[in-house]
């Protein structure tokens, strides 16, 4: 699947299953078959413009791991990858002049690599830091850990390059519970490391984000920008994708995700976004409650979360607006879908 050709499915680019084979054989299996089961071969990921969804990288992560028995598949293929994964996203954060520029350019650009891939640098409260937040704009195939963790480390692995080996995260935090002895996450990550939180994140010093790069080249800069810049212009994601991703990403800040909230993130009018819904015949307020359910679900799987949690994270003020909102949904509340989504996995 070439970078010309779309589907309705979000991708991301085949370099991110970089160190998949390796870690496999090193787990003494022969990674042709396994990856044939997901209509992949090793060679695509030498090949820049290769495309998967990225449901499908999800989903070989999470078979690998059990297949392999390897909790800590996700960590060990982060760990083989470095930043030419990312291709010239990377090229851009290494010539940019300052740590956080670079991040601020990786977030601006990433989705060259997917769009459904979101990043937020955000403050850090009553803290001299900031929080590098990740998440994956799907609300399908519900079990990710293990591509989360191949993420977070990847990025652990960027920021290394960009702030030099002895760097540490003031913290990392998962939204998964635990899944490999604690004492793997404190050697690859070196700081406090937790789970069952509200995001996926990794807290910087600002002393930190503002250290210079050193041997950053303005011109390479500008080259590259303009490379992604074409190439992002040239992807064709749908009006209804760029509005639901950006739903799942607004949700868990905002208490209310309007309309007009979302035009501003479109750089459009509202009234010109609410023209082109009704031409492709997409009522907002019927796509927000859509996602809500399906991200309900995936949320109320999570042992770990408590209620609270779930109807913060779906941009509910109040227990009660998600219990109204579960009754309506499923015709049950939200303890009962608990018990039976726990019960059928």
């Amino acid at each position: 699947m070439s970078e010309e050709v779309m589907t309705d499915a979000p991708l991301i680019r085949v370099r991110a299953m970089t160190a998949v084979p390796d870690v496999i054989r090193e787990l003494g299996a022969d990674p042709e078959p396994f990856l044939a089961g997901f209509h992949l071969r090793e060679e695509m990921i030498d090949d820049p413009k290769q495309m998967m969804p990225y449901l499908n990288l999800i989903q070989m992560m999470e078979q690998a791991a059990e297949e392999f028995g390897c909790p800590d598949f996700g960590l060990r293929v982060g760990l083989k990858q470095g930043m030419t994964v990312l291709g010239p996203i990377a090229v851009i954060a290494q010539n940019s002049s300052t740590v956080e520029e670079a991040l601020n350019h990786v977030i601006q650009y990433i989705g060259y690599h997917s769009p459904a891939v979101l990043l937020r640098l955000q403050p850090q409260e009553e803290t001299k830091a900031r929080s590098l937040q990740f998440d994956i704009a799907l609300t399908e195939g519900q079990q990710r850990a293990q591509t989360v963790e191949m993420s977070l480390v990847l990025a652990i692995q960027v920021l290394r390059v960009l702030i030099g080996r002895d760097f540490v995260p003031r913290h990392v935090r998962f939204r998964h519970k635990l899944i490999s002895p604690t004492a793997r996450y404190r050697t690859i990550f070196a700081g406090p490391v937790s789970f069952g939180e509200p995001v996926n994140a990794i807290a910087i010093a600002n002393i930190d984000l503002t250290r210079p790069i050193r041997q950053s080249d303005p011109a390479l800069l500008n080259a590259m920008e303009e490379f992604v810049r074409q190439k992002l212009a040239q992807q064709r994601s749908t009006l209804r994708e760029n509005v639901r991703s950006l739903v799942i990403s607004l949700l868990p800040l905002e208490r209310r995700c309007t309309i007009t909230l979302i035009a501003r993130h479109l750089a459009v009018s509202e009234r010109t976004l609410q023209r082109r819904l009704k031409k492709e015949d997409i009522v907002f307020e019927e796509l927000v409650d859509d996602v809500r359910r399906e991200l309900a679900e995936d949320y109320l799987r999570e042992r770990s979360m408590s209620m609270n949690q779930v109807a913060g994270l779906l941009g509910y003020g109040q227990q009660s607006s998600f219990n109204r909102a579960c009754s309506r949904w499923f015709g049950q509340s939200p303890k009962v879908i608990r018990a039976q989504l726990l019960a059928s996995h």
